[in-house]
């Protein structure tokens, strides 16, 4: 009886003396996962089938980057890097080579190959029904298979387009799940997969959220965060609270300047200003089937009224130094393709009238100007809903007209009808902004003022000032056939100075993209002329977001509580563990024996 008072005596010292060790040994160093969360808000998510976003799916964009690759990516100026094809070479003006990389697989594991580029251009090229993606193969005659990772494309026609506009846009999909599919277009591609640096999770719906999770196989090496979250905004100011209190890390990819104060009164937020691939504008129906104002169709009145726009002013008043007043229809950040020899209309009133005064266009006795058969320079100034901050630039170009015998009512009107207007021709003036779809480069920007474009949509559609021009129309062929350079810019100048000779826009302004970065929880911001979040190239956002450390988290099991505040333990060393567990094996041993012996003694009479 005494040994056994002994033995559990001590027990209860080397468990006393090993407790401390026993309540902090770590079981595993857990940290938690990185999340950037961004906001948008800007056009909608509505869909995750690549084949089927439109040009005003600029929230679907962005996660179509995230998911899908491209043959040919936009570095952060824009220009073609390689993506899925690590090389290109022409073997003539119309035939292209495209080495592509070895190391790529689908989310799903599938190895990526020259099968899955060959299908992707084949099924654009033959469903006419696709709204976007046909568009970037167009000129495409054919696509072959030279070998497992290589492909050769040959074009109809030499196009300078091709490689840094349109591939950049263009994404390929995974033979092995849509060669399945019979409707593309009303497929909802419920778990969609790509190649890209992101795996999908989850989407909430339309304009809610899209949660992604990092492809830590991603072909580039993989994203520096765990996962990716997008989430929609249909408030700017709901967005920049977000912002501020920490629910998200970035926003944008536009917000008006009066937001700027509200973002930058907080601590650990970066306002980002970069130019913007997008430019407002002041638009005549110059139309000669159209039902707007006659004559707007008169090019002496256009020149006039343009003489009584001043785009500096504008500027400031709608956006308070945020924007750039434009020449030229060709947006700031495309710099090489913008005419320097265009300058702005000179703004002056007094030559304005006089314009018009040798036109025939005489003030009448109410004040307004009435051409020499009659019709009142009396005309709509309207002002798209989704853009109200322009009714102040609408406000004050009527004020200057009025000056010059000139009558124009700004008015705001709903987007969708405004739209519906311009396509029957029935419009007089507007301000509104042309912005990249999912092509960069001059093209887009120089495409609406074809003449075919006048006519109704499939076979056009994108004009809506009319423009009938037959040297801008044979222009427009040559520039996109120019590989050289230099021939394509030279070419694109003179088209400039057409549309400014003709004044078939004013070009008013290029806002600054305007976006919100919590710098104080993540480094990395990509440099370069493009808005980091952009519809565009937002993988190089994505890809170079970087978390500032933090401390790692750790799970401890503990077998004891005190009360007793002590320091924070670090663990026990592994010579401190070896020897514990020599001491409980010692422990075990010893009882056995005791119970062994305790069990052989004679039992005494109670």
């Amino acid at each position: 009886m005494m040994r056994l008072a002994i033995f559990y005596l001590t027990l209860v010292l080397l468990l006393t003396i090993t407790a401390p060790a026993l309540t902090t040994v770590p079981l595993k160093a857990q940290a938690s996962p990185v999340t950037f969360t961004v906001g948008w808000g800007a056009a909608p998510m509505d869909t995750l089938n690549p084949t089927a976003v439109t040009l005003y799916d600029g929230g679907a964009y962005v996660v179509m980057h995230a998911i899908y690759d491209t043959l040919v990516m936009a570095d952060v100026n824009g220009n073609p890097i390689p993506g899925l094809a690590q090389s290109w070479s022409y073997s003539n003006s119309t035939t292209i080579i495209f080495n592509l990389v070895h190391n790529a697989t689908w989310h799903d594991g599938q190895p990526f190959a020259a099968d899955d580029v060959v299908y992707t251009v084949n099924t654009y090229l033959a469903h006419s029904e696709l709204p976007i993606m046909r568009l970037y193969v167009e000129n495409v005659k054919s696509i072959t298979a030279v070998d497992p990772y290589t492909v050769q494309i040959n074009l109809i026609n030499a196009d300078a387009t091709f490689i840094g506009e349109l591939l950049p846009a263009m994404y390929i999909i995974p033979k092995h799940i849509w060669q399945d599919i019979s409707n593309f277009t009303s497929y909802t591609n419920s778990n969609p997969v790509g190649t890209g640096p992101f795996k999908f999770v989850s989407w909430g719906g339309v304009n809610t959220y899209v949660q992604l999770v990092a492809n830590t196989n991603y072909f580039l090496g993989p994203p520096h965060i765990d996962q990716l979250v997008i989430r929609y905004f249909t408030s700017y100011n709901a967005m920049a609270l977000a912002v501020q209190s920490g629910e998200i890390d970035y926003a944008g990819p536009l917000f008006p300047p009066s937001i700027v104060p509200t973002l930058t009164s907080a601590t650990g937020i970066e306002v980002v200003t970069r130019p913007d691939q997008r430019y407002y504008y002041f638009c005549f129906n110059g139309y000669p089937q159209g039902s707007g104002n006659p004559t707007l169709r008169d090019v002496r009145v256009r020149l006039a009224l343009s003489h009584a726009i001043n785009n500096t002013e504008l500027a400031q008043v709608t956006w308070a130094g945020y924007a750039t007043p434009q020449n030229t229809v060709m947006p700031l950040t495309f710099a090489n393709w913008v005419n320097p020899n265009i300058k702005a209309y000179d703004f002056n009133l007094n030559e304005a009238a006089q314009m018009l005064d040798s036109a025939g266009y005489k003030v009448g006795s109410d004040g307004i100007r009435v051409s020499p058969n009659g019709v009142k320079l009396s005309y709509k100034l309207e002002v798209p809903s989704d853009y109200a901050e322009e009714y102040r630039a609408a406000q004050v170009i009527a004020n200057w007209w009025k000056q010059i015998g000139v009558e124009a009512t700004p008015q705001i009107v709903d987007t969708g009808t405004l739209g519906d207007e311009v396509v029957s021709w029935k419009h007089d003036t507007f301000i509104w902004v042309w912005s990249v779809g999912e092509i960069i480069g001059p093209d887009y920007f120089l495409s609406m003022f074809r003449s075919t474009e006048a006519q109704p949509a499939p076979n056009g559609g994108l004009s809506d000032s009319g423009f009938n021009n037959s040297m801008y129309d044979q222009l427009y062929v040559a520039q996109e056939q120019a590989t050289d350079p230099a021939q394509r810019q030279t070419i694109i100048w003179q088209m400039e100075q057409i549309l400014h000779d003709n004044a078939v826009y004013v070009p008013l302004y290029d806002p600054l993209a305007v976006q919100a970065f919590r710098s104080d929880k993540f480094t990395g911001l990509p440099s370069g002329s493009l808005p980091p979040l952009n519809q565009y190239a937002s993988n190089n956002l994505f890809l170079s977001i970087t978390p500032i450390s933090t401390p790692v988290q750790t799970t401890q099991t503990t077998t004891s509580v005190s009360t007793t505040a002590q320091p924070a333990p670090t663990g026990m060393s592994t010579e401190t563990i070896v020897g514990v567990v020599a001491v409980i094996i010692i422990i075990i041993v010893a009882a056995a024996a005791l119970s062994r012996r305790r069990k052989g003694e004679p039992t005494k009479a109670q």
